[in-house]
């Protein structure tokens, strides 16, 4: 408790959260012009680049309640670019002849998009499981080149130069648009991982892992191209293209016979990809209104390296859906489902429940291997201290000197199954998993959500787990 009370009063000391745009007067749905559209302290970020997304054009004709709704909306789009810290929108009467003239201006504070980081993380599947053995020789450490809203159109360099546990080296382009309609997008690039530790079976509902001091427990190497469309602001679709080549070390095979059974130790193939998103949701980082669908098929495999036992086809869908219950009281919904066929699968592609955001809370230290798999998670959440803004008047920049904040209660329950049948004392197999619990979230600048629960589980357990995304 003494740990809990600490953390409160430190981010209530430190930091806060922002909000604001000057909104509209309700009056009647009465026709209004937009007679201009402006905007303001966009020093780096492109014209054309916060125009897609307005939902409005200079001449358009309005009722003025569609108006507020629709440039509020629009302000919400624009942060959701992720390009910058605030956006504030003004509305201006400028003439009066038969129907009212608007000009309408969005006030931005753009982020800091060149991000030369030194890298220093863990080499699990998340800060909880680590915490288990606190392991120090499982760190990573090196460079990282993350630089945003590359000249000024949303573009997205990336490079990486990581040494330690995982050594890797990495390179991604991104354009969200190569067309002059702004609806076609180019992606690609490549990657080198090797480890000297691998993961090679589940036992006991955990992940078991090799080490080899004096050799290389897994090779990878991977490129890929992608084409994305964006038709409108709320959908994208992208289809990749992915070569992907794993090699493993004897150890491995001699330690689990079924890792994979291809003619060799090497798993070579390619993977082709189609991913649909369907996004309405408020804020993408903490999301409070709105909804939220995806659909991603894939194909491992298609044909072209002989000996190669890689064939899986697999679709798996996510829908969520926010509601705002009262003016600090939110509720959320989720479900996940994967389904696949799964026959003579390797083991590093049977991940099912507990990696990445596919988990039951309260199981946090648990995976339960499997391709097909469903995930039901809710949750209210609590405002105690709605959005904020603190000003460091040290900080010269407003890049960084406005932290916005805030802070929420939140209340969980979640469901997972996954069905077949576990080796190894692997018993979450074709079990109701039933997760329960608290949590605090802070919401920060620069996406950042910091998330602590104490949540219980079917299996009589219960305890704190650490998140850096939100719940739903």
């Amino acid at each position: 408790m003494r740990i809990f009370k600490g953390f409160y009063l430190f981010i209530l000391f430190t930091i806060s959260l922002a909000s604001g745009a000057q909104n509209l007067t309700e009056r009647p749905d009465t026709l209004v012009v937009i007679d201009d559209l402006v905007f303001v302290n966009n020093k780096v970020t492109a014209h054309k680049i916060m125009t897609r997304e307005i939902s409005f054009r200079p001449g358009d004709t309005l009722g003025v309640n569609e108006l507020k709704s629709k440039i509020e909306q629009s302000r919400k789009n624009l942060m959701n670019t992720s390009l910058f810290n605030f956006v504030e929108l003004k509305d201006s009467v400028v003439g009066v002849g038969v129907l009212e003239r608007h000009r309408i201006e969005y006030h931005v504070i753009e982020r800091w998009y060149i991000w030369p980081l030194p890298i220093f993380q863990l080499a699990e599947r998340n800060l909880n499981t680590w915490l288990e053995t606190k392991d120090f020789s499982r760190i990573n450490y090196g460079m990282f080149l993350n630089w945003e809203n590359f000249r000024g159109r949303r573009e997205n360099l990336k490079i990486l130069l990581q040494f330690g546990y995982d050594q890797k080296l990495g390179f991604s382009y991104s354009i969200p648009y190569i067309d002059k309609k702004q609806t076609i997008g180019l992606d690609f690039g490549f990657s080198q991982t090797r480890n000297h530790e691998a993961d090679y079976n589940t036992v006991d509902n955990k992940v078991v892992r090799v080490k080899l001091a004096d050799a290389l427990a897994h090779r990878e190497y991977k490129a890929f191209l992608m084409l994305t469309r964006r038709p409108s602001i709320y959908q994208t679709h992208s289809l990749e293209l992915s070569y992907n080549d794993h090699i493993f070390a004897d150890t491995i095979f001699e330690l689990n016979p079924d890792f994979y059974l291809g003619t060799s130790h090497r798993a070579q193939f390619f993977k082709l990809s189609y991913f649909f998103k369907n996004d309405h949701r408020d804020f993408k980082t903490f999301p409070l209104q709105g909804y939220y669908v995806d659909l991603l098929l894939e194909k491992h495999g298609l044909g072209v390296f002989s000996g190669n036992a890689i064939d899986l086809l697999e679709a798996k869908v996510n829908a969520r859906k926010y509601w705002k219950l009262h003016r600090r009281i939110f509720f959320a919904a989720g479900i996940t489902a994967r389904v696949g066929n799964y026959d003579q699968l390797p083991y590093f592609l049977k991940q099912g429940i507990g990696y990445g955001r596919d988990f039951v809370r309260g199981y946090e230290y648990y995976v339960v291997d499997g391709i097909n798999y469903g995930i039901l998670k809710t949750e209210f959440k609590f405002a105690i201290v709605p959005q904020q803004v603190t000003v460091i008047k040290f900080i010269p920049t407003e890049k960084f000197n406005k932290i916005p904040w805030a802070i929420y209660m939140s209340l969980h329950s979640d469901a997972g199954y996954a069905p077949g049948k576990g080796d190894f004392n692997n018993d979450l197999q074709n079990k109701l998993l039933l997760g329960y619990g608290v949590g605090l979230n802070l919401v920060t600048y620069y996406d950042m959500v910091f998330r602590i629960d104490y949540s219980f589980n079917q299996l009589g357990q219960s305890g704190w787990f650490i998140h850096f995304m939100t719940g739903i």
